[in-house]
């Protein structure tokens, strides 16, 4: 079994995780270890804001995503029930999806839905909601040789101080649609559950593991019809509340921080990052354009 590394953490797992890339560092205690075996029916308690996760009195979670599987969380650890084969894409998909976050929150981190890429040496997050084009903009920038660092949960740590993003793993989710705009061809790749309808594109070569400072955020926006695209500053208040929007499933946050705590985060990464709105039209011919615009977004910074 090889130990892999996601977010920073040593992951010593006993269901396959090729995405990620194995753990390289220092022979130090494992950090969190995922393992398959049964989980009670019932151990606690849900709320209406969050009828899939499950608290128990001891502090441990359930997450639940039946059919796929059933997920027993802690903060050093993992345990799987699940009727699927240990290799199903579904059980990836939970794993280093909703899954992942809860690990975040319970470990401190806050998880932006984002992709992050680094331009230039600065680190650089692009937010936005599902469908916007996180991934898309990501796969751009990493063809014109920026570094991928993450896709989809993007962790930032080192809160108040400096924030930190932890890179999770080299792998890009991305719609067919996104591929036949890039000549990507599919065969090979393998779909991501539970809907299928995007796969996984790895990309190894370029990642860096390392947690790495977050200088600024990209928050998309559809443009209005026939304008122009545009980069343009999100400052104060407006700032803290376009990316308040942006954090990954801020019910788990709100349950797993205490409101208080969540809040805290939010307004210290807005004040610790330089804020920007991606006005931008999802027409994949004006992506060479957006992708030039961010670089020269970021040099000028």
């Amino acid at each position: 079994m090889t130990d892999r590394i996601v977010c920073g953490w040593r992951i010593r797992s006993a269901l396959p995780l090729p995405e990620t890339a194995p753990w390289k560092g220092a022979d130090r205690p494992v950090d969190i270890e995922i393992n398959q075996g049964s989980i009670p029916p019932r151990l606690g308690e849900r709320s209406s804001e969050l009828s899939y996760i499950e608290a128990a009195s001891d502090g441990r979670l359930v997450v639940d995503a039946t059919p796929v599987a059933r997920f027993l969380v802690t903060p050093g650890s993992i345990l799987v029930d699940t009727r699927l084969e240990p290799e199903a894409p579904e059980l990836r998909a939970c794993l280093l999806g909703p899954v992942l976050a809860v690990i975040c929150y319970l470990r401190g981190s806050l998880p932006l839905h984002a992709s992050a890429v680094r331009i230039g040496g600065r680190v650089v997050a692009i937010a936005g909601k599902s469908g916007a084009g996180k991934s898309t903009l990501a796969v751009a920038l990493s063809s014109r040789g920026h570094a991928l660092i993450t896709d989809d949960i993007c962790a930032c740590t080192g809160l108040p101080g400096q924030a930190l993003v932890l890179p999770t793993y080299p792998g890009i989710k991305l719609s067919r649609e996104s591929l036949d705009a890039f000549g990507i061809e599919p065969s090979g790749l393998v779909p991501i559950g539970p809907d299928f309808e995007k796969v996984q594109l790895v990309r190894p070569d370029g990642f860096d593991p390392t947690p790495a400072p977050l200088e600024m955020v990209y928050l998309i926006e559809d443009a209005p019809d026939g304008a122009a695209d545009c980069i343009t500053p999100a400052n104060g208040a407006e700032g803290f509340q376009r990316l308040s929007v942006e954090i990954y499933r801020p019910p788990i946050g709100r349950l797993l921080l205490a409101k208080p705590a969540f809040f805290a985060m939010t307004t210290q990464l807005a004040a610790r990052v330089r804020i920007r709105r991606l006005v931008r039209c999802p027409e994949y011919r004006r992506l060479s354009a957006l992708v030039r615009a961010i670089e020269d977004d970021v040099r000028n910074f």
